[in-house]
């Protein structure tokens, strides 16, 4: 089999002749030659494995950047960050997932759910800062412990048991 035009390798590979100019012009995948009359790109069928691998990879949203690293890899390390991209994927979708329930309850003038098993949140430490060189005392300070917790200018200005 002979080298491809660019139509008949965008049919077999699934991208548009677009995303394969593209592709030409960002070196991720470059055609086997190029006629230098007509400029026709031609393709190599033993390109279609690249191409069809950059294609899946676009379809999971992986950026261009990144398919051109895998690209360049052995299979093993290939997958791997292939792993590690869809892994990242599926921790932003889950954030996504809760802010939208989030905003979905909020908007809906439903209270955060809180489930049973769950603790309120306490503080466990306190911090002091320094008065500085601008103020006379330090308003500063904070400190909760059990059944205890005080705040604002100078230690221990309000103390609830």
């Amino acid at each position: 089999m002979g080298l491809l035009t660019i139509g008949t390798f965008a049919k077999a590979s699934r991208l548009s002749p677009k995303a394969l100019r593209l592709y030409d012009e960002l070196g991720l995948l470059t055609p086997a030659c190029v006629d230098p009359v007509t400029g026709y790109r031609l393709y190599a069928p033993e390109q279609l494995d690249q191409a069809r691998l950059v294609a899946w990879l676009r379809r999971l949203g992986m950026p261009l950047v990144r398919i051109r690293h895998v690209c360049t890899l052995e299979a093993g390390p290939a997958a791997q960050e292939i792993r590690a991209f869809w892994a990242q994927v599926e921790a932003d979708t889950a954030a996504r997932r809760d802010l939208a329930t989030f905003l979905i309850d909020r908007l809906s003038g439903k209270e955060p759910a809180m489930s049973a098993t769950a603790k309120p949140l306490g503080i466990r430490y306190a911090a002091l800062s320094d008065t500085g060189l601008v103020r006379a005392s330090n308003q500063d300070i904070a400190y909760a412990g059990s059944g205890r917790c005080w705040y604002g200018p100078g230690p221990r200005s309000r103390c609830h048991p």
